[in-house]
């Protein structure tokens, strides 16, 4: 499954192990969804990175989601900055493409590869309160503004590399 807009951006591999009753749902996701995630490095003019803490990460990520069938990804790309941040932003160039592999604790033959593709995106403004963020009730912890990269990034060192400018 390779995005179209994302062919000549880096690719990093991730395996991600889940339990077993938490397998079926992203091979739902990939065979009735997507199976695609878009997210966006958005930055602004005083060059700060805006980063989301959400319900599933465990430290600081940048603003993504879920592809939607038939959805462009740049299109996801801002859909969800705008939802996880309150922030519009003019999506870029694809910086990163992970290729996600999925794989049960209890049988690590039962696999779901999904991808998770990053563009690089500018926006002006200020984030909304984080009690207005987000789809779902709780889904974003907190937004804001970093000038530089801060220490609990989650997967540190597979995201830092490509969200320094």
């Amino acid at each position: 499954m390779d995005p179209p807009l994302a062919l000549d951006a880096p690719r990093e591999t991730q395996t991600i192990r889940v339990p077993p009753a938490d397998i079926q749902a992203y091979r739902d996701w990939a065979l009735e969804g997507t199976g695609l995630t878009a997210a966006a490095r958005v930055t602004d003019s005083a060059g700060r990175i805006a980063l989301v803490k959400n319900s599933w990460s465990n430290g600081w990520i940048v603003p993504g989601g879920a592809v939607e069938p038939g959805e462009d990804l740049a299109a996801a790309a801002k859909r969800e900055v705008r939802e996880e941040t309150g922030l519009e932003a003019a999506i870029h160039d694809c910086i990163l493409v992970i290729n996600q592999t999925y794989i049960s604790r209890a049988d690590p033959a039962t696999q779901v590869s999904t991808q998770f593709v990053v563009f690089d995106a500018a926006a002006t403004g200020t984030i909304s309160d984080p009690a207005q963020l987000g789809v779902e009730a709780g889904e974003i912890r907190a937004a804001q503004w970093f000038r530089t990269l801060p220490d609990n990034l989650h997967d540190d060192e597979l995201f830092r590399p490509y969200l320094r400018e």
